[in-house]
């Protein structure tokens, strides 16, 4: 799969200390947090950082979190209320210390002249490395799509056009937004019915279903597919082996192998993915 051999790390990962510069809801489910970092860390498309705020608690573990921008010294973060390491981020007020350690990971590829126009399929928090691919990225004819529980869970200030909605139930969608009732990947079918591109390379970033759904949709019609897997993660580093995936591996006796998310991904080549191991599960995510 050759989009992801032009897809590099930053050359280094910064152990810092930023300070909330705003931390508040940004739709019914999900919270948007920006922190003041001591300097700019370049990162790419798809790279995480592992945070922790170290004067609320003694976690052991930080935690995962997906970047959803950078910009000079100032790095966002889109997260969903689930765990106890999310619940003390969301009690963070502005000027409070965080731990940051990022860039971390194997990020989204940049285009170059040979890549096709690109199908986005973002779902819940799925949605920060998408939605940095496409604000950095972004091409005429590029398809971004998003799909939430329904209008109160969807981060509509992220989303202007060209992001395309589709939500589980109608409630909370605001007047002014035209939306799909039913799966994001049912809506980007739609979407290409009409579209003048007729190859694709599809990203994917969501919940296990989605990642399937999409790796579903991209091998059907033979082109490629890169998701960015949610799994737990302990160190970010590759030390804990807390977040293996199985990849197909022939030169292995059983056939695949388990790499680490946090080193070898968070994305990969779908077709590289042992769907029968791996995504017959409920994936993981940020806690």
């Amino acid at each position: 799969m050759g989009f992801l051999d032009a897809a590099c790390r930053e050359p280094r990962a910064w152990d810092l200390t930023g300070k909330v510069l705003a931390n508040q809801p940004i739709s019914g489910g999900l919270w948007r947090l920006d922190l003041a970092l001591p300097h700019e860390v370049p990162c790419a498309p798809g790279q995480f950082a592992m945070l922790h705020p170290y004067e609320r608690t003694q976690l052991v573990f930080r935690r995962p979190y997906s970047i959803l921008a950078a910009q000079d010294a100032t790095m966002s973060f889109l997260y969903r209320v689930v765990g106890r390491g999310s619940s003390l981020l969301a009690g963070l007020s502005q000027g409070e210390p965080v731990a940051c350690l990022a860039p971390l990971g194997r990020p989204f590829p940049a285009p170059d002249a040979q890549t096709p126009a690109v199908l986005l399929l973002a779902g819940g928090v799925g949605l920060p490395p998408l939605h940095a691919w496409l604000e950095r990225y972004g091409r005429p004819g590029d398809l971004p799509c998003f799909g939430g529980r329904d209008g109160g869970d969807v981060p509509w200030p992220l989303l202007p056009p060209p992001w395309h909605v589709a939500v589980e139930r109608l409630s909370g969608v605001p007047s002014d937004r035209e939306v799909f009732q039913g799966l994001v990947t049912d809506l980007a079918l739609r979407q290409l019915a009409a579209a003048a591109a007729r190859e694709y390379l599809v990203l994917a970033c969501g919940p296990m279903p989605l990642l399937r759904a999409a790796a579903a949709l991209a091998a059907a019609r033979g082109w490629p597919c890169l998701v960015s897997v949610e799994e737990h993660m302990g160190c970010g580093y590759g030390v804990c082996k807390g977040c293996v995936v199985p990849l197909r591996d022939p030169a292995s006796p059983a056939g695949w192998r388990n790499v680490n998310t946090c080193t070898d991904g968070p994305v990969f080549a779908a077709g590289d993915l042992d769907w029968d191991r791996f995504g017959s599960r409920q994936g993981g995510g940020a806690s």
